[in-house]
């Protein structure tokens, strides 16, 4: 085993960011790799890191940027603008200066072409989908060996090599270390440039490689040595020689006529024909501070400025909830729970609180007797601990499993005779009839179809069952759990009723609904994390050890389970059977709080989403039925910002379902721990779901998945488009975008918090990835200690005074 180039192949792969099958799709930055350096170095060929001139000049004439914001801008990008001049007999300031520069200079984003794709490439991605498509027609051979000794085995007979590499190919070593070794050698490879030979070659296939590396670190079954073995020795054998350059940062530099030519344009522009030679000087000693290629994140620094100071003057400083509210709804972070929260809360004594979606639960989980098993926790973390489900009636739970493994088997031999090689027109000609009308009334009445279905196949219903989270956790890790949970959402007082409310997305036909369901449960619903958390402050075991670390929970104080549908908006409670019959009543009044905020929140929906109308609300329940309905639901477009505080800053507040809500109370978090969970936990992922919509909707083809008309799934892994090629990476077009104009607005997160700015600064601190994103300008942090605190902003030098848009409190 040669350690040298196995370490050389890591370092090469260290920017990559793994990416997740699609089946438990996890929104992640694409570029990740890149924060520890500025933002604006992540601009490689054929990435963009943002829209273009013309965009943003249509923004400035709708007042969406004014000039405040872009002097703003200018003050956090170029601090050393200052001062006045004079420009044909008038005194201007520096500033004016260069905000006239960036509205007048002509700049053009980078092509955002798909990178080509030569024969190597092609050849490549049908072998690797071949290798790991996990349920093909016909399996690869050989896959027990390894990705490169199975290439290596079935190669000499691959007619889409010539007969002279096929006869090579014997020949090759057998390990796939030994392999890329005698490649890089046959090359002409020095030592000193192997691994920038490697990292060249893996921005290749970027969405193949990605894979690639998830898949390494979490099954094993390839790797990207094997893979960087193929491909090298293919080049070896073929003769392909000239390895391409790496790819890097491409900046043209102004030249000095360049620069006159732009400053002689805004002299004559402020100063008219009086303007001269040493007139265009001065403002060229400006214009040198703010080159042309700065321009664009200028501009999207003020586009931010804004959204940011709208925001900050929406927020409130009520008193605190005092009384002790009724009923109590704890909902994910997600934007989309912020419209449901804001709807419900019109029910008098209803609170909210705000957390992340696993309920601090995090589990591998499988159903009563289920053949496998789903991790729902977030990608930060690794599960440790394994929950079921235990049926309240077991002789029933039997007939429900049986039914089930009937389904189940009909359904794959139907799948087989469908797919396989001479089955498929004798089953055409015996099913047919059957299919039609179904296919009928999916096209014609998806609704209906889908009741029709749900009567005929009862084992599809939820089994009765229990929770039971003392086979899977010990009773201090249930506590610590609990603690942790009460201390990070804030709650001072409990109600009598509970309502932890994971949620899921319900679509049809959709390969990017993993997308939709929860990202802090590992791209699953959050139904299962919701039920063990109830089930676990419902111990009477855990109660008493909460009370002695001074957190007291009422004798009737109850919490359910429910799961939000963010399709069709319903709230619906789980577990019914264990509500006692005292919290019966105020479970019924929950129930028809959310079903009146549920028709207040589709018909709002309705307004932005695509081909619906707010006048027909069940139209659009209805999509998640549609078979054919490529916008059941707009997910988390528009995604902004992140809130980290009490509900009080933003109750009442419609914040368009674009904002992470945290709850958090510094009062019960003195020495700030549990906003250093919030920070280093929530808020990164947060962070990743904001880039994944960023790069998405302004790289479609190469950091997204283009449209979803095209897409061809390889198994649960991923998609296509087309027949073949790259893995698709980020979000379809469908997800940010109608035809060709985007609807979700490409902002980096913008992160208030209201909490002791030390505690704030200790946390960034000693957290080196907070530090990069905040230094780096990848996220920006606007915070205040209390309602009464003036507004700050961080900067990689301290907190410093917000500006003036942001000081009123």
């Amino acid at each position: 085993m040669n350690l040298i180039l196995r370490a050389q192949v890591a370092t090469a792969a260290h920017d990559i960011v793994p990416s997740w099958p699609v089946e438990s799709f996890i929104a992640v930055n694409p570029l990740a790799g890149h924060e520890p350096r500025p933002f604006e170095t992540a601009a490689t060929p054929g990435v963009i890191l943002t829209r273009s001139r013309d965009s943003f000049l249509a923004d400035a004439d709708r007042g969406r940027i004014v000039d405040a914001d872009l002097e703003a801008a200018l003050v956090e990008r170029v601090p050393e603008l200052g001062g006045q001049l004079t420009i044909g007999g008038k005194s201007v300031s520096a500033m004016s200066v260069a905000i006239l520069d960036l509205k007048t200079t002509q700049w053009n984003s980078p092509a955002a072409a798909e990178p080509p794709a030569p024969w190597l490439d092609e050849y490549l991605a049908t072998w690797v989908s071949s290798y790991l498509n996990p349920d093909p027609l016909w399996a690869m051979p050989h896959k027990r060996h390894g990705f490169y000794r199975a290439w290596r085995t079935l190669a000499r007979w691959d007619p889409a090599l010539p007969r002279t590499a096929r006869r090579t190919v014997v020949e090759l070593p057998v390990e796939p270390d030994a392999a890329l070794a005698w490649a890089l050698v046959k090359l002409g490879v020095p030592a000193e440039a192997v691994t920038q030979t490697l990292r060249t070659e893996l921005q290749h296939l970027p969405g193949w490689v990605s894979h690639i590396k998830w898949r390494a670190e979490k099954i094993g079954d390839i790797d990207l040595l094997s893979y960087l073995s193929v491909r090298l020795t293919l080049q070896a054998i073929l003769g392909l020689t000239g390895l391409p350059s790496p790819r890097g940062p491409v900046r043209a530099d102004e030249t000095p006529s360049a620069l006159w030519h732009r400053a002689e344009h805004v002299a004559r522009s402020i100063g008219g024909s009086r303007a001269d030679r040493d007139d265009i000087a001065a403002v060229s000693r400006v214009l040198v501070t703010h080159p042309v290629p700065d321009h664009a994140l200028t501009w999207q620094k003020a586009y931010e400025l804004h959204y940011l100071a709208t925001l900050v003057d929406t927020l409130r400083d009520t008193d605190p909830f005092t009384p002790r509210p009724q009923l109590q709804l704890v909902m994910c972070i997600d934007p989309r729970s912020e419209g449901m929260r804001r709807h419900v809360e019109v029910l008098p004594g209803l609170e909210t609180f705000g957390f992340a979606g696993f309920f601090g639960v995090p589990v591998r989980f499988s159903r009563y007797k289920a053949r496998g098993a789903i991790n729902s926790l977030p990608a930060l973390l690794t599960a440790r601990h394994h929950l079921t489900e235990h049926p309240t009636h077991p002789a029933k739970a039997e007939d429900h499993i049986m039914r089930g493994r009937t389904r189940d088997a009909l359904r794959r031999s139907t799948h087989r005779a469908d797919s396989g090689t001479v089955t498929p027109f004798a089953f055409a000609e015996v099913s047919g009839w059957l299919y039609g009308a179904i296919s009928v009334l999916r096209t014609l009445t998806p609704t209906v179809q889908a009741r029709i279905h749900r009567f005929l196949t009862p084992a599809t219903a939820a089994l009765p069952s229990n929770v039971t989270v003392a086979d899977a956790f010990t009773l201090e890790e249930r506590a610590a759990m609990a603690e942790t949970a009460v201390r990070m959402m804030g709650i001072t007082q409990f109600a009598p009723l509970v309502v932890l409310a994971g949620h899921a997305s319900e679509s049809t036909n959709n390969l990017y609904q993993s997308a939709l369901d929860c990202g802090a449960c590992g791209g699953n619903p959050g139904a299962a994390n919701a039920r063990a958390s109830a089930a676990i402050f419902n111990d009477p075991a855990v109660r008493p050890l909460l009370a002695a670390r001074g957190i007291d929970i009422p004798p009737d104080s109850f919490f359910i389970a429910a799961e939000h549908n963010t399709v069709t908006d319903a709230v619906t409670l789980l577990d019914q059977h264990l509500i006692p019959q005292s919290h019966v009543d105020a479970a019924d009044t929950f129930d028809r709080a959310q079903h009146t905020a549920a028709k207040m929140l589709v018909r709002e929906r309705a307004q932005d989403l695509p081909g619906a109308s707010p006048h027909s609300p069940a139209r659009v329940q209805g999509r998640a039925h549609d078979w054919a309905e490529v916008y059941p639901e707009l997910g988390l477009a528009g995604n902004a910002a992140m809130i980290i505080g009490p509900r009080q800053m933003t109750r009442g507040v419609n914040l368009d379902r674009r904002v992470f809500l945290h709850s958090y109370q510094t009062e019960l978090d003195l020495d700030g721990a549990a906003l250093e969970t919030i920070m280093t936990a929530p808020l990164i992922v947060a962070q990743w779901i904001n880039h994944q919509y960023y790069f998405s909707a302004l790289n479609p083809a190469t950091l997204g998945a283009g449209t979803k008309t095209i897409h061809n799934a390889v198994g649960t892994i991923g998609v296509l488009a087309g027949h073949a090629g790259d893995l698709r990476r980020g979000l379809p077009w469908q997800s940010v975008g109608l035809g060709d104009q985007l609807f979700h607005e490409p902002m980096r997160l913008t992160v208030i918090i209201q909490a002791p700015l030390g505690n704030i600064g200790r946390i960034v601190s000693r957290n080196q990835m907070l530090r990069n994103l905040l230094d780096n300008d990848w996220i920006t942090l606007t915070a205040r200690t209390d309602p009464a605190a003036p507004w700050h902003r961080y900067t990689p030098y301290g907190w410093t005074t917000a500006p003036t848009a942001l000081k009123g409190t």
